[in-house]
C-alpha cells in the first residue's frame, strides 16, 4: 500500500473543522477522552513548539470535488486544540513560559496566536477507502505503540518534590526490606520497569498525608501535579513513611516463611500501614502483638498470609481502641 506523508498546520485543520469537512468521530475511533492534565500538557507542548506524534488521516474527494478528511489517529490532540481555541480552558498555571500562564487563547498576543496557527504536524495520508482496511490500520497503529502506564507518563512530565521523593523512597523501601527480611520475595521486573512500585509508594505517601481515599488515575494525576512545584508536608511525611516501613520490616521479619508466598505488595503494605499510622509511635507494641499471633498461627498451621494479616489488624485495633477513646 502506497503511503503519502507531508506536513499540515493547525490552521489547516481548523479551517476544515469550521467548514464541517473534518470528521473526528469515524466508527473506528476510540471513545477515550483526555483529562485536563493531558490537555494542559499538550497545549504546553504546542506553545513551546515541541514536536508531537504524526496524525493519520483518510482524505475522501467527492464527485463534486469537495475534500473531506477523517481522522484515523489524532482525535484527542485536535479536539484539545479546538477546545483551547474556543476558550474552553486556559493555559495551565504551571506552564514554564510565564507569560502564557492562566491565559485563554483570546488573551494571547497576536504573534503568539499566529505561531500557534503555524504549528505543524506530520501527516500520514491513508489511501484506501475500504472502512475495514482503515479499521485494521487504526488497530495496528494502536497495537504497535508501546503503551506507557500513567506513572511513566507522570515521570516524563514532572520533576518536582513529590514524584522525586516517591521514586527515591521506592528504591529505598525495597532495598531496605530485601536487606532486612530473609526470603523477602522479589518484585517482578515488569511492574518496576513500568514504575508501578513508584505509584504504590505515592499512594502510601498520600495515605499518610490525607488518610484513606480511593486513588483513581485522575486523582493521582492531580495529586502529583498539585505537589510538583511545592509540597509543604514533604519532610514530615517522608519521616513518617521511613519509620513506618522500618516497623513493617520488623513485623515481616517475624512472620511466616515468605519464600514461596504470593504477596500482593500493595495490599500487604497498606494493610500494615493503616494500623501503624493510627498507632503513631507505638510500633513496639504492634510487633509484640504480631509475635504472639505468629506463634498461635504456626501452632494451628495456618499458612495463608492474607488471613494472617487480617487477624493481626483485628487484635491490634481491639487493643488500640482504649488508647484512641
Amino acid at each position: 500500500m502506497k503511503r503519502t506523508i507531508n506536513f499540515q498546520t493547525i490552521s489547516w485543520f481548523w479551517d476544515l473543522y469550521q467548514r464541517e469537512l473534518l470528521d473526528l468521530d469515524p466508527s473506528y475511533q476510540r471513545r477515550s477522552v483526555w483529562n485536563q492534565d493531558y490537555k494542559d500538557y499538550f497545549i504546553d507542548t504546542v506553545l513551546h513548539e515541541y514536536p508531537a506524534p504524526a496524525i493519520f488521516i483518510y482524505q475522501e474527494i467527492s464527485p463534486e470535488g469537495v475534500s473531506k478528511v477523517s481522522i484515523v489517529d489524532g482525535k484527542q490532540r485536535l479536539s484539545t486544540l479546538f477546545q483551547f481555541v474556543n476558550n474552553e480552558f486556559p493555559v495551565s498555571e504551571k506552564m514554564s513560559i510565564q507569560r502564557f500562564r492562566g491565559k485563554y487563547f483570546q488573551d494571547l498576543e497576536t504573534k503568539d496566536k499566529q505561531d500557534f496557527w503555524k504549528y505543524q504536524f506530520a501527516i500520514e495520508y491513508l489511501p484506501s477507502s475500504d472502512e475495514d482496511v482503515i479499521s485494521n490500520i487504526f488497530d495496528r497503529i494502536n497495537r504497535n505503540v508501546i503503551k506507557l502506564t500513567p506513572q511513566e507518563l507522570r515521570h516524563a512530565r514532572l520533576s518536582g518534590d513529590f514524584i522525586t521523593l516517591a521514586e527515591e523512597l521506592s528504591n529505598w523501601m525495597f532495598n531496605y526490606l530485601e536487606e532486612k527480611i530473609k526470603n523477602f520475595p522479589n518484585l517482578h521486573s515488569t511492574p518496576r520497569k513500568q514504575m508501578k512500585d513508584v505509584e504504590m509508594v505515592a499512594q502510601l505517601l498520600l495515605f499518610l498525608e490525607e488518610g484513606a481515599k480511593s486513588y483513581s488515575a485522575d486523582y493521582l494525576d492531580r495529586a502529583f501535579t498539585n505537589r510538583d512545584s511545592e509540597w509543604e508536608e514533604k519532610d514530615e511525611i517522608e519521616d513518617e513513611f521511613r519509620k513506618t516501613i522500618k516497623s513493617i520490616g520488623k513485623i515481616l521479619d517475624l512472620s511466616l516463611d515468605l519464600k514461596n508466598g504470593q504477596i500482593w505488595m500493595t495490599c500487604l503494605l497498606v494493610q500494615l500501614l493503616s494500623p501503624l499510622y493510627l498507632m503513631n509511635k507505638r510500633s513496639e507494641n504492634f510487633v509484640k502483638v504480631h509475635l504472639k499471633l505468629s506463634i498461635q498461627l504456626k501452632e494451628d498451621r495456618i499458612k495463608n498470609l492474607q488471613i494472617h494479616l487480617s487477624l493481626i489488624q483485628l487484635e491490634f485495633m481491639l487493643n488500640l481502641r482504649p488508647i484512641m477513646t
